[in-house]
């Protein structure tokens, strides 16, 4: 702007349609205002879905801020003083900008002020410490009418959960489509698929945050672990005893067995994780020590290439790519057989298994109260700690070798097995192969070339 105007601000702190419809009733007022004052050059800053108090930047305040500076405008014209400035902070930033050019602003609703002018500046100041305190009122209010809202176990939200909406009446609903998408997501993440895969997945569906945003690896562990989804209610961390209103759209048991796998350290910091990019990195094993083989760049004959190689001792090393082809021709050969669904049925319980461990955490917890107000030695808790880590640990070992989803199901039904196996997650196929067999890659001295009978499989429970 190189010559002096009239602007005109209006902002909307929440526009939950996206329409704008606030923001465009302001400006007609203000528009209305600056024509009956004869100010024609007019020019519009709108920040619409911003609000004045939360910190965060509004664009088009901060440029009428650079131009009230610069000389370029006049006079602002604003529907009321606090869709300008809700904060101390932000009038004085105005009062600073303008008051050496006496900038003047005209409210539709209210008094207009000299920001060159001491009274001007003096009432500005007032009308904002006001409005500031409306708002810290009006937050107590909220705050107070959500944790009503929780204990009496009614929903309470700013943006709408995935997987649940409102209808005209307010009623809470589960949206299906996306309620199906959650279900099969928390089966494959306690299958073993990673959540940048099941992210991936969500995506590739078609589905989108309630943000709007494409779902990462953070929006998807947020959701698998939020209590919500099994009927809990949750008010500032705190589960509420009365519980959710809303139909679940996980069973508590599922909930539990997400939150114990997905914040699980050993979820982050073992090498099969930090490896999964690669098909039996972590899986195989090592022909002549035993140990684990992990996926590792070499360079042979001057060029790169991946191998899978023993860690342990150091003691083999085979192509990536052959190796691999081997055990995806074995798999498919196996699941092509009729009796393939067989593979996965299991008679453990899991659900049993689940409950178990929660109550075993909860007497291993419960040792430390007893144990505070003198009710127990600590000779005894640790001779009961020891117990109940050890049967824990029991129940633990078998939830983790226990197939709860099948991963191979899709595979088994395919036309085309081969086909619907390449295009698995690749979690899901290192959980079946985990599931199916042990892979040993033989030592074959130095020189001797690749041919498949180095890769020994031994199918688990008679496969």
């Amino acid at each position: 702007m190189e010559h002096q105007s009239v602007a005109i601000y209006v902002r909307q702190s929440e526009d939950k349609t996206g329409q704008e419809a606030a923001v465009e009733r302001q400006e007609a007022a203000c528009r209305k205002l600056a024509d009956a004052k004869g100010w024609a050059d007019l020019v519009l800053y709108r920040d619409n879905d911003r609000s004045a108090t939360t910190g965060k930047e509004r664009p088009d305040f901060e440029r009428l801020l650079r131009d009230i500076e610069a000389g370029c405008v006049d006079a602002v014209v604003v529907w009321h003083l606090d869709r300008l400035t809700r904060t101390i902070r932000d009038l004085t930033r105005t009062i600073e900008a303008g008051k050496s050019h006496r900038v003047n602003i005209a409210s539709v609703h209210g008094v207009s002020l000299d920001l060159g002018d001491p009274t001007g500046v003096a009432v500005a100041t007032i009308l904002t410490a006001i409005a500031a305190m409306e708002v810290q009122h009006k937050g107590s209010r909220q705050r107070e009418a959500n944790r009503q809202r929780a204990t009496a176990g009614r929903a309470f939200w700013t943006r709408r959960p995935f997987g649940y909406d409102r209808d005209a009446d307010g009623a809470v609903f589960v949206v299906e489509a996306e309620a199906e998408l959650i279900r099969v997501g928390a089966e494959a993440a306690l299958a073993g698929s990673t959540l940048a895969a099941i992210a991936k997945q969500w995506n590739a569906a078609g589905f989108s945050t309630t943000a709007g945003g494409l779902w990462g690896v953070t929006q998807v562990r947020r959701l698998l672990m939020n209590p919500r989804y099994a009927g809990k209610q949750v008010y500032n961390g705190e589960e509420m005893a009365s519980g959710g209103l809303w139909q679940p759209i996980l069973d508590q048991d599922t909930h539990q067995a997400l939150v114990e796998r997905l914040t699980d350290p050993r979820r982050r910091t073992a090498p099969d994780d930090l490896n999964s990019k690669y098909l039996l990195s972590g899986i195989c094993l090592c022909g002549k020590c035993g140990g684990k083989m992990f996926a590792s760049p070499v360079k042979v004959k001057g060029r790169q290439q991946m191998v899978y190689r023993c860690y342990s001792g150091y003691c083999v090393q085979r192509g990536l790519e052959a190796v691999d082809d081997v055990v995806n021709t074995v798999v498919t050969a196996r699941l092509s057989r009729p009796d393939a669904a067989s593979l996965f049925a299991s008679t453990v319980d899991a659900t049993a298994l689940r409950r178990k461990a929660t109550d075993l955490r909860g007497r291993r917890d419960a040792l430390a109260a007893l144990l505070a107000d003198g009710l127990l030695s600590a000779v005894a808790v640790r001779e009961q700690a020891g117990k109940l880590a050890s049967e824990l640990h029991a129940v633990e070992s078998s939830l983790v070798a226990l197939d709860t989803f099948n991963p191979a199901a899709a595979v088994i039904a395919a036309d085309d097995v081969s086909a619907a196996w390449a295009a698995l997650d690749l979690g899901a196929r290192r959980q079946i192969i985990r599931a199916l067999m042990d892979v040993t890659v033989l030592s074959a001295g130095k020189g001797v070339r690749f041919s498949p009978e180095q890769v020994q499989i031994e199918w688990k429970g008679g496969s």
